[in-house]
């Protein structure tokens, strides 16, 4: 008899451990929908700016017939949007990062876990940095030393990779 009492009393208790259990699993999930929601209004459409995606390049990169070469995964980046910066502009390490920026920064756009991105801006030039443990890091130049250009025109999105390779060997 006191085992037909024990069994319904530990059913139920199964019962109610699994509804707590549940309440957390949802609490979790309307969390990290909230997470969503935020990177998702942060990455909406956009009409003028500049939109891509960040990738992260490391390890042998030379051509090989049995390796192609990596594409990079997505990484999520804060990406800083500086004024148009030329080198002369800011102090530089190793050739790729970057301190003591003389141009003023005009926003910044924090990418998803896949590397992606978007943020408006007015037609113009601008430089685009990423920020990484040794300061803020660019290693494209243009042909005047300008630090990673990247043009936006009037009512157009342009298309950016930003490519974060500082640990690939070429």
């Amino acid at each position: 008899m006191v085992k037909l009492l024990l069994m319904p009393l530990a059913l139920l208790l199964s019962q109610c451990n699994g509804a707590n259990q549940t309440h957390q699993n949802t609490q979790e999930q309307m969390e990290n929908q909230e997470q969503a929601k935020e990177v998702q209004e942060q990455q909406a459409p956009i009409a003028q700016g500049i939109s891509g995606q960040v990738l992260w390049i490391s390890g042998n990169q030379m051509p090989s017939p049995d390796a192609p070469p990596s594409k990079g995964r997505g990484v999520q980046r804060t990406l800083y949007v500086y004024e148009f910066t030329n080198a002369s502009q800011a102090k530089t390490t190793d050739g790729v990062f970057h301190t003591n920026i003389q141009t003023n920064l005009v926003t910044q756009v924090v990418t998803d876990a896949n590397g992606n991105f978007a943020v408006s801006l007015e037609p113009g030039t601008y430089s685009l940095f990423s920020k990484e443990e040794k300061g803020l890091f660019a290693s494209l130049y243009d042909g005047e030393m300008n630090i990673n250009p990247v043009e936006v025109q009037k009512g157009q999105v342009t298309a950016v990779e930003f490519l974060i390779n500082y640990q690939a060997s070429y």
